[in-house]
């Protein structure tokens, strides 16, 4: 399946010198990996992208040293010695070079960028993945970067519970969404959607970190590089793998900028069967993340039917970030898919 004629996606725009002009939940959206340091090498903020991929908490690396804790591989002259020749300023502000990182799990072939933020004593590290590879053999103890089970020592004693690449999970049933829905609905009637709705983009960004680190590690491709059709199955994989329901991406409408979702068995529409009106903000929130990252520009994702309000299904489509406003009324006046499409082309 090829991509629609009407093409969603931008090349990225990223300046490495804007990079600390971001806040964290910017930072989070990078589909590579930020480290911000200070000149003595302690790491100040650390991205989604850089924990997921390095296997490793925020809580456990900010605050600690980068070449002698986080990333002992980088103590070398490669690395740490340019990095003191940029805090030193006896560099070009802006340094890119390949590296080798070793994980006790792996090792990961990377494109550095190295830079001061301007006016600023704070560092950046930006890492580009290009490879990955097993665990190599022979090294040095304490060469590789520690596992996070080595950083946060009390994980065992304290109980916590972590899946196969070392990010902490919980276990919980579906009723935990009827309860969060209730509780929105008497505290903040007016605003419950948009906290679920902002909810949901936080976990899509991860989701969206966590699809292109698979993508990256098993074909050493990003998400945008693979056809569209592959990168939904991904998609529809995963989120029936976390139980949030079967999505369906029809693409048959992108020429006209927009297309539709269609998602069955949704988890929170179940939870909410007794709710009058739509229910799915908190996964629209959170489809919007990931198409935002497909794309790499705005998209935003409108429930218009809801499995919640009698549907057979979900029913929610995309469109560019600059029909939000309009798309949001039309949802809320109950149009129809093709009513939408009817109305967005007489606004043109």
């Amino acid at each position: 399946m090829n991509r629609p004629a009407v093409d969603f996606r931008r090349p990225p725009t990223v300046d490495p010198f804007e990079v600390d002009h971001l806040d964290d939940a910017e930072l989070d959206e990078l589909p590579f990996g930020v480290v911000c340091m200070d000149a003595g090498g302690t790491i100040l903020r650390y991205n989604l992208a850089e924990a997921r991929i390095a296997r490793l908490d925020r809580h456990s690396v900010i605050g600690r040293t980068f070449f002698g804790e986080v990333a002992p591989c980088t103590a070398v002259p490669e690395f740490k010695g340019r990095f003191d020749e940029l805090v030193e300023g006896r560099t070009e502000p802006l340094l890119r070079f390949d590296f080798l990182f070793d994980f006790k799990f792996g090792a990961q072939e990377v494109e550095i960028e190295m830079l001061r933020a301007a006016g600023t004593e704070r560092f950046y590290i930006l890492v580009h993945r290009k490879k990955f590879h097993p665990a190599r053999e022979g090294l040095e103890p304490g060469f590789p970067a520690p596992l996070q089970s080595e950083l946060d020592e009390s994980d065992h004693s304290a109980k916590v519970v972590r899946d196969d690449h070392q990010q902490r999970v919980v276990h919980a049933p579906y009723a935990l969404f009827s309860s969060l829905l209730r509780t929105c609905q008497r505290v903040a009637p007016e605003t419950w959607s948009i906290f679920c709705r902002e909810w949901g983009v936080q976990w899509g960004r991860r989701l969206s970190v966590e699809l292109e680190t698979r993508s990256l590690e098993s074909e050493e491709m990003a998400l945008t590089d693979r056809p569209m059709q592959e990168v939904t199955e991904m998609l529809t994989a995963e989120l029936a793998t976390q139980g949030w329901g079967q999505l369906e991406v029809d693409l048959s409408d992108a020429a006209v900028g927009l297309f539709r979702l269609h998602l069955r068995e949704s988890t929170v529409a179940t939870a909410a069967r007794a709710l009058d009106g739509r229910a799915c903000h908190l996964l629209a929130g959170m489809l919007s993340a990931v198409f935002t990252h497909l794309a790499e520009r705005r998209l935003h994702v409108e429930e218009l039917r809801c499995r919640a309000q009698g549907h057979d299904h979900c029913e929610l489509v995309v469109v560019g970030a600059t029909r939000r406003e309009k798309i949001e009324q039309l949802a809320k006046e109950g149009a129809s898919f093709h009513e939408v499409i009817d109305a967005l082309a007489r606004s043109r």
